[in-house]
């Protein structure tokens, strides 16, 4: 019964995403994050508007996460202002 616990719990250790992209995360944790993770925090935070909306607000975090002295900041506070950006291009 022990091994069969003990399986468990370390299969669902295995299964578990080592890193999850959060909203309240850093732009650090987003210039670290794979595409994938990337990919499924935008789909979180709606980047609606359209393929080329979303593709804007992506290089937009891209961009600022590569910026000197913008690591620290909260990558919903960016999302909020490529969103911005973006609408206003799109205009």
């Amino acid at each position: 019964m022990r091994f069969l616990l003990a399986g468990a719990v370390s299969l669902s250790v295995l299964a578990t995403p080592a890193f999850a992209l959060g909203t309240g995360d850093k732009m650090q944790a987003w210039a670290a994050a794979s595409p994938a993770e990337k990919d499924a925090l935008l789909q979180k935070m709606d980047a609606s508007g359209g393929a080329s909306s979303k593709a804007s607000v992506r290089s937009c975090l891209d961009d600022t996460a590569k910026a000197p002295g913008h690591s620290n900041l909260s990558i919903s506070d960016i999302f909020k202002a490529c969103s911005e950006q973006a609408g206003k291009e799109n205009i």
